[in-house]
């Protein structure tokens, strides 16, 4: 790294005068503990970094969003603001404003924590800002710490104005702030003032509405002096008191012209946007500090606030605040704790698992006996650069937000590897939101829990008493998350028999719970393609389980939806650029109000008789299977975009309208296929599986075409196929008639198998010459027919007679699924030289590009056509879909090509000046060299919350310990861990390192030379010796001789062998072995 960005031993990244250097847009993390309400914050490198900052979502700011771009420019102005006024110079400086030769600045980015300093060596000043989010209290609050540091050699008078220049009182929604503020701005007080804690809220509710409500609930500031007595400081909530007549607030006149610390004068409270600044003033010797520290914050109520200001007054409050802030972050990132050769690519590993628990969520295991499952931290992924997107912080404890289908389960996937203990929770999960027609809701908004049997109701009741406990009783009959219980009990005053922990354990163990999920916006192709992924894993730690997991557990459910997808006679229409499939999806009206009137499981499928209905997994994926076979495109390749939606690409938008279809989910299927092909192979032939009347009948028809369909009659097929599939969507979106018929496993893997084959065709046609596979397909009509029908708007309606096929260029996705596919190293070997002598391949930056030119592409095909070549998604370097690609490497045996290739394309190997930000931290995508922007190639844009995290955690799994770190042969377990790590990331010296073991307790663990560290499975300690510091793959590895294991008592064993059997391996995965020193020696 060059001097201007570097990573320190706190595996914090630096970055020399940071306002001088490309702009970027980051956050903190939002995490106040699972006791703590957390609070958005955004920051950029400009200015004094946070830009934004507020309670739940966009529209209980309390500092305004803004969007990257104008963040840039507003963050100056706007954001936190810091004025010097040196009293024997008569001078007025602003901190982080000025750029000169005399003033030299950093940005520290730690994980929970920003830091900026400034040092002015002309007027002998040194200011430093810090801002965290206040940990494990029942509100949420922003602090920021102001430290003013008299560095040059004589004793000064200092009066330093501090904070923010406009506060948004809350009730002040983003569209209202944006479109009619002047207006709002008659609404608004701030009250409180008198006791220095400023309470800023609307008197009421502003909508042109005839019931009008009072607001209780606001946004407060707090700032006071730091010293042997902390001293609450005088509030200064008018602007115009500041800012005088400069309302550019460029600069501060009436700070300039009056002394502000103790300001006694007239300030008006209402009718206008207010400030919350503070001053203060003090004689400093040469060293000598002015410290200020300010808490921003939302409350339900003001009454808290004196309460609240007490508890921040008291000395030593913030600061062993700051300490639990770290050591949170610290527990969570150390779950997977990594020790290598290589410390980047360490505190990358650290950085790049909690971004992936911020969009998937981290997995708590609650309850005691029938442990649930239940993530917290998630939220959408929203931020200034993606300003399109609604995100949300659920402002509980235990706060859980909102996130997609697709980015949700991508996130979780390795979570087993980090808490075993959720076993198939999140599978289940997914699983469970398939539909009966294959598709699955989009919004997945976390879990409820409700308790409806007495018996439940009244073990909880009797672990607790006080006034309102009649009235908790009630809340419990309602649904409620684990976060709105322990907020209850906490400000209704009830106390408990036990601890909150232990208490809210009980209420989930007693609780039925489910995931709330909406339909959201259309129906993806690709989302069901990700819940392989999570089989696979749960069964690389529980492979013993695969016959239960598939067959026996019959507790899977549906997602009923009120949205069908309609048949094509009414999505087909005729329009002044030809045949085109628009409005492909309905909303049922009265399925909706059905849904809406259960008071749980309102998404369950049910039966005729109202009963949920109930299922094994197979036979979803079956499911599965029969809809997307069915939906194969004219030409018998790639799966159709029926639904309105694309797939993992979104940028192809308006592929669907012209027929679009994919050739990725023929790969998935097909891999899916072939998995429970192998899954049947291990049973009885004879033995019988129960099916739903429906599906075993929609099974039998879909078979019967299959065999009397010529495998080179595509069209012939999609007709037949498709009138297949619409009858048997209408006979199941109402219900299931809950009937049963009984298929033997013979025949199930008969259909298989010609569907097998049906796709290994399709995949074959979808290979160039290059040898690539083309991803995408549009298909133009070329005979139809009208059927004397018109939509709602006028166009006829018509039956396809005819399509011509159009193959649209290389995508990158293509060859990612393909290796998924491929039965041999060598053809995936082949595949990856294709990739690497084709246009998907960044010459000058040795990266992947997502897709090849689409300049001769009609703009129908959607937005990725009017973005310039290498912006966005139109060729750029996709980060997710690159680190798909180097997973896929890595799992297909190709090491060497894996190395190389994350060697140039990996982000902490990454030169920071020129990627632009900081290198343990994703980005969307990097501006590839197609670009005209040529001195910005290499650079990242958009922060972090990207599905490359959950790559990259699955690749750190395969080179940590292997696919499949526990097998059963013979009946017995085992745990072989293997390895795929190279040899220059072994350590070259002896390492002292922490490792936080709870959000409290820590270790100081001694990682000797030539080893690798991790913690596996979220507890235990895995150190590999590999004193000849060979590659662990190969044909001249290092293998693994000896294990020695320290069990949780301390007591130490040895085993000299490869692998761990039985009862050892069954305490290893248990958790029930703290440590694990594994020594390997050359191979021969």
């Amino acid at each position: 790294m060059k001097d201007v960005y570097s990573l320190n031993n706190e595996g914090q990244f630096i970055i020399k005068n940071y306002q001088e250097q490309k702009t970027f847009a980051s956050f903190l993390p939002g995490i106040a503990g699972k006791f703590g309400i957390p609070i958005w914050a955004f920051y950029v490198n400009r200015g004094q970094g946070v830009a934004s900052f507020g309670s739940r979502n966009k529209d209980n700011a309390i500092m305004e969003f803004y969007p990257a771009n104008k963040s840039y420019q507003n963050v100056a102005t706007k954001g936190f603001r810091t004025f010097i006024k040196l009293k024997d110079e008569n001078t007025v400086y602003e901190a982080f404003r000025d750029l000169n030769e005399n003033i030299e600045s950093k940005m520290t980015i730690a994980p929970d924590s920003l830091k900026i300093e400034e040092e002015n060596s002309e007027l002998g000043l040194k200011t430093t800002v810090s801002y965290y989010i206040l940990p494990n209290e029942d509100f949420g609050a922003l602090v920021r710490e102001v430290k003013v540091e008299n560095t040059s050699n004589q004793e000064r008078e200092l009066e330093v104005l501090d904070g923010m220049p406009i506060l948004v009182p809350f009730g002040i929604e983003n569209g209202a702030l944006k479109e009619v503020s002047q207006t709002i701005s008659a609404w608004a007080k701030v009250d409180s003032f008198e006791s220095k804690t400023p309470f800023y809220k609307l008197r009421a509710s502003a909508e042109d509405e005839a019931e009008v409500k009072q607001m209780t609930a606001g946004n407060f500031y707090i700032s006071f002096a730091r010293g042997n007595k902390n001293e609450l400081l005088t509030p200064l909530v008018d602007p115009d008191v500041i800012f005088a007549e400069k309302t550019s607030l460029e600069t501060a006149p009436g700070f300039e012209r009056e002394e502000l610390a103790g300001f006694k004068g007239e300030q008006i409270l209402e009718n206008r946007f207010p400030s919350a600044m503070a001053a203060a003033k003090k004689k400093l010797k040469a060293g000598e500090k002015l410290e200020l520290a300010s808490v921003f914050g939302n409350l339900a109520d003001e009454d808290r606030l004196s309460e609240i200001k007490d508890k921040v007054l008291e000395p030593g409050y913030l600061k062993e605040k700051r300490k639990e802030s770290k050591k949170i972050h610290n527990y969570y990132a150390d779950h997977i704790f990594t020790v290598s050769g290589n410390k980047e690519l360490d505190a990358y590993s650290r950085q790049t698992f909690m971004d992936n628990l911020l969009r998937g969520g981290f997995p708590l295991t609650l309850g005691q006996e029938n442990k649930k499952t239940y993530h917290i931290f998630s939220r959408k992924h929203g931020d200034l650069e993606r300003d399109y997107n609604e995100f949300l912080l659920e402002p509980t404890y235990y706060s859980q937000g909102n996130g997609n289908f697709r980015d949700v389960n991508q996130n979780r996937r390795c979570d087993l590897y980090f808490n075993p203990e959720i076993k198939r929770d999140n599978l289940k999960l997914f699983a469970d939101l398939i539909q009966t027609d294959g598709y699955n809701p989009l919004v997945i908004e976390g879990s409820k829990f409700i308790l409806t049997e007495s018996k439940a109701v009244d073990k909880v009741m009797a672990e607790l008493e006080g006034e309102a406990k009649a009235e908790f009783r009630q809340r419990l009959e309602k649904p409620f998350t684990p976060g709105e219980v322990a907020v209850f009990i906490d400000s209704r005053k009830l106390e408990l028999k036990s601890s909150l922990t232990d208490f809210i354990d009980l209420v989930v163990e007693e609780a039925e719970s489910w995931t709330e999920a909406k339909f959201g916006e259309g129906y993806w192709i690709d989302h069901w393609t990700y819940n392989l992924d999570l089989i696979e894993n749960y069964l690389a730690l529980y492979p013993e389980k695969k016959k239960k997991l598939l067959f026996e557990d019959l507790d899977y459910t549906f997602y009923d939806s009120y949205v069908r997808v309609k048949p094509r006679s009414e999505k087909y229409f005729l329009t002044e650029n030809g045949v085109r499939q628009y409005n492909a999806v309905a909303a049922d009206k009265k399925k909706q109000e059905e849904i809406a009137a259960r008071s749980k499981f309102p998404y369950y499928l049910r039966t005729k008789k109202g009963e949920i209905y109930n299922t094994s997994l197979f036979n979803k994926l079956l499911t599965l299977v029969l809809n997307k076979t069915a939906s194969l495109d004219p030409y018998g390749m790639g799966i159709e975009m029926e639904a309105n939606k694309p797939g993992w690409y979104d940028a192809l938008n308006g592929l669907p309208g012209i027929f679009g279809s994919s050739i990725a989910e023929t790969m998935e299927l097909l891999r899916m296929v072939r998995f429970m092909s192998e899954a049947l192979s291990e049973l009885n032939l004879e033995t019988e599986i129960a099916l739903a009347a429906e599906i075993a009948d929609f099974l039998a028809n879909l078979d019967h075409l299959l065999t009397e369909v010529k495998s080179d009659q595509d069209f012939l097929y999609w007709q037949q196929a498709g009138k297949i599939k619409e009858e048997y969507r209408d006979n199941v979106f109402a219900d299931l008639a809950g009937r049963e018929v009984a298929v033997s496993t013979r025949k199930i893997m008969s259909f298989l198998n010609k569907v097998e084959a049906k796709l290994e065709r399709a995949v074959k046609l979808a290979e160039e010459d290059n040898g690539l596979y083309t991803m995408y397909y549009s298909y133009q009509v070329e005979e139809y027919d009208k059927l004397g029908q018109k939509s709602e708007n006028g166009l006829e309606r018509v039956a396809v007679k005819k399509f011509k096929q159009h193959r649209l260029p290389p995508f990158l996705e293509a060859q990612v699924r393909g290796m998924k596919i491929l039965k041999d190293d060598q053809k995936a070997k082949k595949l990856a030289e294709a990739v690497q002598n084709s246009e998907l391949f960044d010459e000058k930056l040795k990266m992947y590009r997502v897709n090849g030119d689409l300049s001769a592409e009609s703009y129908e095909i959607g937005r990725a056509r009017a973005f310039s070549p290498g912006w966005l998604e139109n060729g750029s370097i996709w980060l997710h879909m690159e680190y798909k690609y180097l997973l896929e490497l890595l799992k297909s045996g190709l090491y060497k090509e894996y190395y190389q290739a994350i060697n140039d394309a990996l982000v902490p190997f990454q030169d920071p000046e020129r990627y632009g930000r900081s290198i343990l931290e994703n980005s969307s995508f990097i501006l590839s060299s197609l670009n005209g922007d040529t001195k910005n190639h290499g650079r990242g844009y958009i922060a972090r919350l990207s599905g490359s995290t959950a790559e990259y955690i699955n690749m750190w799994s395969l080179m940590a310990f292997g696919e499949q770190p526990f097998k059963y042969q013979d009946g017995e377990l085992i745990y072989q861990p293997e390895p795929k790590l190279s040899s220059d990331l072994f350590t070259e010296e002896e390492r002292e390192v922490t490792l936080q073991l709870s959000e409290t307790e820590t270790a100081e663990v001694v990682i000797p030379q030539a080893a690798f560290a991790y913690r596996f499975l979220g507890q235990t300690l895995v150190i590999y010796h590999n004193p000849s510091r060979k590659d662990t793959f190969g044909e001249d590895k290092a293998v693994i001789a000896k294990y020695k294991l320290t069990a949780a008592d301390g007591k130490e064993f040895e085993v000299e062998a490869a692998e761990l059997r039985g009862e050892t391996a069954r305490k290893v995965r248990n958790g029930e072995i703290k440590r694990i020193d594994i020594f390997f020696v050359p191979g021969t």
